[in-house]
């Protein structure tokens, strides 16, 4: 099993431009369930409904929580897809299995008063005036374009159009392309770290990366949540927050400004506009909050009502 999976983790890579991180997850999940059959004298092709079945309980009696199985199972249906496409097996056994129960949960997303007190530069300690300034595109091109930390840390120098302010996102989510606007804060903060980035320059080590570590490899993802956490914990925000939440800000700000909901879907690279409603889908009191916060006189107004 170890040489199929080794295989889908590069077509997750290559054709479907997942993440490291979701590469990772999956293909961990995969070798774990090879263990489970190797156990039981079986291997991917011989297994069916049953032995999913079993393996997610036996997960499950290890401590997993629920969504955790749910993403095994995501898994496994995603390989087994794939082995159907590459003529490898005759079925899907993971496709009718049903998951563990999950509760609906709202995406986590700052208030616009949260997000300006994040993106405030001057509230940055002193230190190392390279690092400040490429954390600071960060998070402004994250917040102005809604794009997935996976995205983010795989832009090269020429998907950078600063002059027209956009972004071509290359193999997202989907393997599709993209192209993303952004605005005058993120292209100040992009010029500002573009001007620094040759410091951080190494020719064995940096090739086209648009964000560089500070030993001049390309920033990965976990660096920038390193990176939103020591952040979220100088300003006094929610550690819960990630790099996720600014793209579900970028989304919800976006719709209490009035902005088109099929925009916002094409902007975050969504197929199914139903996804990009989860992303935007706040109960009325959440989006009168969020609204207020942007509009001084609603608030007054509604005092006055009140």
């Amino acid at each position: 099993m170890e040489v199929a999976v080794a295989r889908f983790e590069k077509y997750l890579e290559a054709a479907l431009g997942r993440s490291p991180h979701t590469v990772r997850a999956y293909g961990g999940a995969l070798r774990t369930f090879g263990r489970f059959l190797a156990g039981r004298n079986l291997d991917w092709r011989q297994a069916g409904k049953t032995e999913i079945r079993a393996f997610l309980f036996e997960m499950k009696g290890r401590g997993l929580e629920n969504s955790s199985i749910s993403r095994v199972l995501a898994s496994l249906r995603a390989f087994y897809r794939w082995l159907l496409r590459e003529g490898e097996a005759e079925g899907n056994p993971a496709a009718s299995v049903l998951g563990p129960k999950l509760p609906k949960r709202q995406g986590l997303f700052l208030t616009e008063r949260e997000t300006e007190n994040l993106l405030d530069q001057d509230e940055e300690p002193g230190g190392d005036e390279t690092t400040r300034l490429r954390d600071q595109a960060v998070f402004e091109l994250i917040y102005s374009t809604g794009l997935r930390v996976g995205e983010l840390v795989n832009l090269d120098l020429e998907d950078l159009d600063l002059n027209g302010r956009l972004i071509r996102v290359r193999r997202g989510k989907g393997g599709k392309d993209r192209l993303a606007p952004f605005g005058e804060p993120a292209a100040e903060a992009l010029g500002a770290w573009l001007a620094r980035r040759g410091g951080w320059f190494d020719p064995a080590r940096s090739g086209p990366a648009l964000f560089l570590g500070r030993r001049g490899g390309r920033l990965n993802d976990r660096q920038v949540r390193r990176v939103l956490d020591a952040r979220l914990d100088r300003r006094g925000l929610d550690g819960r927050y990630s790099p996720h939440s600014l793209r579900h800000s970028f989304a919800t700000h976006l719709l209490s400004a009035g902005a088109d909901l099929k925009a916002i879907q094409e902007m975050l690279g969504h197929s199914s506009l139903a996804t990009t409603e989860k992303y935007t889908h706040l109960d009325l009191d959440r989006l009168r909050r969020v609204y207020r916060e942007a509009h001084p006189r609603a608030r007054e107004k509604d005092a006055a009502e009140e």
